[in-house]
């Protein structure tokens, strides 16, 4: 091993991108050499997704760009095609369509989750998902553009179907989603007179008997409750069998036409882990030890392989005879991060790796309105102190100094105003105007010269 050890990050999510950070003077100090291979410029703080869909939050205020915050690190702009966990090699695929090699000392599997799809006839052609900024800004302009056709078309069908919107999934995330995005529609929908005499459907189906179980069963039942109040239908123990051409069919019989599906009902680990090799668990995430070590069937360790955040199964201490493991969340993937960086730097010096260890500080969730429900160290709460509570723990977690004072202004700023309605949906198709400017500038030649 060189003096200069290459540390190969492949993930710039939120574990990735801490790892990264914590190695930032050793860096400086000439110690090591850091190289981050992520196909998109910015990290995603996913937590505020639901914020971003219903507008209480601005997108470039869930992000944090890679470049500007990982200076002491090489960025590579593209996606890790293959790892040789032998040969300590992998190919990276760049954004200008040339493939790189890149040797390493350490490897870091930061590959995060993607969404857990089934193959439900026409779920691919009528489904969106919520797991990326990109779907999150989509379904707010969606949701806005669909309600100012409903309050143009003269067809009461399709004013329905318009007015329908049905989430697939009832986890927190799920809960999260609906909830904003109902409240961001219940504030348009009130701006016209011609859909006062009309009503929305909202649908949130969960195939469990609960929703929003990561707060456990007396908040999930609060939950429950509350939106219900709102006018969401919840249907439990209740699953989608089909959506072709927009028709929601459910399990219970019912059929609902709708132009809006989301699909919030899960992720998996990226299926890249698998397809590199890696030694993996029965669920496709990278297998870990408890010092975020890769390690194979046997127990044995992968020299040089690490694994941390969402696509990494790291075993909690258990005294019981079946193996338990680290949720995938936010408060999990950083003090994972921190403590792989130290390991890291550990490795170099032929230090022993240290276990990770960690006791859940709770869990949150916000449901717009100033409402949310949380469980914090075992103390639950709803209502206003668990959306405040909510706020400041991802306004400390979000890793960028000006993102949170933007994140802390937009959110008083929301108290004191309304959110904003206004749809950008028109920047899918930038170019239409000058297509359309030039159409006509071709008319007019043609004309003139006839």
């Amino acid at each position: 091993m060189t003096d200069q050890a290459h540390i190969l990050i492949l993930g710039g999510g939120y574990a990735g991108f801490h790892v990264a950070r914590g190695l930032r003077h050793a860096v400086k100090a000439g110690r090591v050499r850091v190289t981050v291979v992520e196909p998109q410029p910015y990290l995603t703080y996913k937590p505020l997704l639901p914020e971003v869909a219903g507008g209480e939050t601005q997108p470039r205020d869930a992000t944090v760009t890679l470049q500007g915050a990982l200076k002491h690190a090489t960025v590579i702009a593209g996606e890790a095609m293959a790892v040789d966990l032998d040969a300590c090699t992998a190919v990276v695929h760049t954004e200008d369509g040339v493939e790189r090699p890149l040797s390493y000392d350490h490897v870091v599997f930061a590959l995060g989750s993607i969404t857990k799809a089934l193959p439900i006839p026409g779920l691919d052609e009528q489904g969106v998902g919520f797991g990326t900024l990109e779907e999150a800004v989509y379904l707010r302009n969606h949701v806005l553009d669909r309600i100012r056709f409903a309050a143009t078309t003269r067809d009461d069908a399709e004013r329905e179907r318009a007015l329908t919107f049905v989430f697939i999934g009832g986890g927190y995330t799920g809960v999260e989603a609906i909830a904003e995005l109902h409240e961001l529609a219940r504030q348009e929908v009130a701006t016209y007179p011609s859909l006062a005499m009309h009503d929305m459907t909202w649908l949130l189906v969960e195939a469990a008997d609960r929703i929003a179980a990561e707060v456990g069963k007396p908040l999930s039942q609060w939950t429950l409750k509350t939106l219900r109040q709102r006018g969401i239908r919840v249907l439990l123990k209740t699953e989608m069998k089909s959506c072709e051409d927009g028709v929601v069919q459910l399990s219970d019989g019912s059929t609902h036409p709708s132009d809006t599906i989301v699909w919030s009902a899960g992720v998996t680990p990226s299926p890249m882990i698998e397809r590199f090799g890696v030694p993996t668990g029965p669920k496709g995430h990278a297998q870990a030890n408890e010092c975020l070590q890769v390690v194979r069937d046997d127990g044995s360790v992968v020299k040089g392989a690490w694994a941390v955040g969402d696509n990494a199964q790291v075993p909690k201490p258990s005294s019981g005879s079946k193996p338990s493991y680290y949720p995938p969340n936010a408060q999990n993937a950083l003090r994972q991060a921190n403590l792989l960086a130290h390991n890291l730097l550990g490795a170099l010096l032929d230090e022993p790796p240290m276990p990770y260890r960690h006791e859940s500080l709770g869990t949150l969730a916000s449901y717009g309105r100033h409402q949310g429900a949380a469980v914090i160290k075992g103390v639950q709460l709803s209502g206003w102190p668990a959306w405040a509570v909510d706020k400041v723990y991802h306004a400390l977690a979000m890793p960028s100094m000006s993102r949170r004072i933007r994140l802390v202004a937009g959110w008083l700023a929301n108290i004191l105003a309304s959110r904003d309605l206004t749809s950008t949906s028109a920047v899918l198709t930038p170019r239409r105007p000058f297509h359309e400017a030039m159409a006509a500038a071709k008319a007019h030649a043609k004309a003139k010269a006839s």
